[in-house]
């Protein structure tokens, strides 16, 4: 549930082009979904971007990098990895628990 309605659609480059993440404000604390800067869980706890078809490495591990920075600025934020994944798998453990 989004605890103030706060929810922001940023543009990351990254993978595709147009590329976007989500950042929500809920009530059970900040919500980061990657898009397509990170596609996996296993990419996310090991800061590895998404691989053959991205145009630009360098631009999308940037990108990568700023979003875990973002995720660490609260402990409580969860992060949902980009795509191909549903439910608990696609849910990184809150910053604060993570393996990272």
């Amino acid at each position: 549930m989004i605890g103030d309605g706060s929810l922001w659609a940023l543009s990351m480059p990254s993978h595709t082009p147009g590329s976007t993440f989500y950042l929500a404000r809920t009530t059970d604390g900040p919500v980061l979904l990657t898009g397509d800067t990170c596609h996996t869980r296993w990419g996310w706890d090991h800061a590895v971007t998404p691989g053959t078809y991205t145009a630009d490495h360098g631009v999308n591990s940037e990108s990568l990098g700023q979003l875990l920075a973002l995720a660490e600025l609260a402990e409580s934020t969860t992060v949902y990895v980009g795509h191909g994944l549903s439910g608990t798998d696609a849910r990184v453990a809150a910053q604060g628990q993570s393996s990272r």
